[in-house]
């Protein structure tokens, strides 16, 4: 399969002007967690929850420069090897000029099959971001930056109750502005699906794939173990 057949062909542009708070609206309205920047950059909801003291301030100020590209006809494992060696979350699909769509991790997620020899246990990251639903967001948000996460797990004692994400700390931003005094319970998603470190790391995308999800805890029958997200598994999709 090409990434032609499965690229976002519909890319959203906002200027180098643009407001972050209003960028980030329009991700969360368009349930997306990038935008370009006026073709000569790109803006992630990751960017804006690292950066979220600077929501004041313009998109210019916190986008990513180096935009990589990938051409329409590379094939989709190529897209999976060149996202894991960068370390990022999506591909510009063009001839460096030229843009002509977009492709996700999830994208990906949704169309590249695990071989059903690899358990989750093999690729799991057992040390997540751990918070309790007291935890105010701004702490999250910063834990997030220092360990270039993006989810945080909310347990009650070592049982996993609820997940923190990216999205969901914009959707709290969007709403206060300031994240200083918001607490993990009112903005944390409660259904939670879980893996166990002997289910097939294919079992974990299939899951992700039909509940537009990217990220797994990884528990036991009584707490939390570690956890798989759609970097693990673009990491072994590489391969």
């Amino acid at each position: 399969m090409l990434v032609k057949d499965i690229m976002t062909k519909d890319v959203i542009y906002v200027t180098k002007g643009t407001s972050i708070f209003k960028a980030l609206e329009i991700m969360v309205n368009n349930n997306i967690r990038r935008l370009l920047v006026e073709k000569d950059g790109i803006i992630t909801i990751r960017d804006i929850i690292y950066n979220w003291r600077k929501i004041d301030g313009t998109v210019e100020d916190i986008m990513n420069r180096d935009i990589v590209f990938i051409t329409p006809t590379s094939d989709i494992k190529e897209a999976c090897r060149i996202m894991t060696s960068e370390g990022i979350g999506s591909l510009v699909v063009g001839d460096g000029v030229r843009i002509v769509g977009i492709v996700t991790e999830r994208d990906l997620i949704r169309h590249c099959k695990v071989k059903s020899e690899v358990k989750v246990g093999d690729v799991m990251n057992v040390d997540p971001l751990v918070a309790t639903k007291e935890t105010k967001l701004s702490d999250i948000a910063d834990f997030m930056k220092s360990y270039w996460q993006r989810h945080a797990v909310i347990v009650d004692e070592k049982r996993p109750i609820g997940i923190i994400s990216a999205k969901d700390i914009g959707r709290a931003l969007l709403a206060k502005r300031d994240l200083t005094s918001v607490k993990a319970e009112g903005y944390m998603t409660l259904n939670v699906y879980k893996v166990t470190p002997d289910s097939s790391l294919e079992t974990a995308r299939l899951l992700m794939a039909e509940k537009n999800i990217g990220f797994l805890p990884v528990v036991d029958a009584l707490s939390l173990l570690g956890s798989v997200g759609e970097r693990e598994i673009l990491a072994v999709l590489s391969i």
